[in-house]
């Protein structure tokens, strides 16, 4: 993975082993996340995902190789105070306290003055909440908070971990755009691991998949998503001779019934994205009633499953 515009990274893996009485939680991780990035960190549960992010944070030592924040070891990660937002294991707010207080002991521990967090308040509907104790939140209001507290200082590195998990659509979307734009803003480096596929997608410019304490998938996610071949939904009558025209094609490579909301769907993995015209004209030429023709946009959902699916091949073949 390559580093954002600055050049440098914001937090770094390296060869990373860390092993627990069951197996290696980690087993030789190497992860990158450069400044202006938004990285999703993605793994069925059990891959490694909140291990890799309390190694690159400090918070946990490696067995072997090397975490660093901004170019420093990990450990040392008290001397970046207020550079580095996190949320780990839950929102681990004082309930006893109200929103505000809790946000401006939250400056106050890092050495600075408090900070106005009503814009941040806003944005994420807590601004009428600011008074109320920590304790008296429900679940999804509390992770809000959280959420306002890891931006509040303009850190330059932020390590999110399943933040959006007890969020409604909608407020999870405000929340991953309100964290994204940071890193777009300010150059800042955004690490969130998240099982919301589809959010994540929309605001991640890398990936990293990892599965069974191991790397595999980087980079950035556009490439990533362009390894998908391209693929086309097919409504027509009849079903089995448009299947049948769609076998002999030369520019199909596979032919997939889908049954999606009670109707049958043919989906066609195209050779080349410019093979859909010809595939259409086949189809018409062969006296087919085309209802529908839909390109199917390559998604993280379906690069995650692959990957998965290829390792498991894999697995099975060792």
């Amino acid at each position: 993975m390559t580093a954002g515009s600055t050049g440098e990274l914001a937090l770094q893996l390296e060869g990373v082993v860390k092993e627990w009485r069951g197996g290696a939680a980690l087993a030789g991780v190497d992860l990158a996340v450069p400044r202006g990035a938004v990285v999703g960190l993605v793994g069925p549960s059990g891959a490694g995902k909140t291990t890799a992010m309390r190694v690159g944070l400090g918070l946990l030592a490696p067995d072997r190789g090397r975490a660093t924040v901004f170019g420093a070891p990990a450990a040392e990660i008290a001397r970046h105070s207020g550079r580095v937002g996190l949320l780990l294991d839950g929102p681990a707010l004082e309930r006893g306290l109200t929103v505000a207080d809790n946000l401006e002991l939250h400056a106050l521990r890092h050495g600075r003055a408090p900070v106005d967090a009503r814009p941040l308040l806003e944005r994420l509907g807590l601004a009428r909440l600011a008074t109320r104790r920590a304790g008296r939140l429900s679940q999804g209001e509390a992770i809000r908070v959280a959420l306002v507290r890891s931006l509040l200082l303009a850190p330059d590195l932020v390590v999110l971990d399943e933040p959006v998990a007890h969020l409604d659509p909608a407020l999870a979307a405000v929340a991953l755009d309100l964290c994204a734009e940071a890193a777009r803003a300010r150059g800042a480096a955004l690490l969130v691991s998240s099982h919301q596929l589809a959010e994540l997608e929309r605001v991640a410019t890398h990936l990293v998949l990892l599965h069974r304490g191991r790397v595999l998938l980087q980079g950035d996610l556009p490439t990533l998503l362009a390894t998908i071949a391209p693929a086309l939904r097919i409504a027509a009558k009849p079903l089995d001779g448009a299947r049948a025209v769609l076998q002999r094609h030369p520019g199909v490579k596979r032919v997939d019934l889908l049954r999606l909301d009670g109707a049958e769907l043919l989906r066609a993995e195209l050779a080349a994205a410019d093979a859909a015209a010809s595939v259409n004209a086949a189809l018409h030429a062969a006296a087919i009633e085309v209802a529908a023709l839909m390109p199917e946009r390559p998604t993280l959902d379906e690069l995650f499953r692959r990957a998965l699916h290829a390792a498991a091949v894999a697995e099975a073949a060792a």
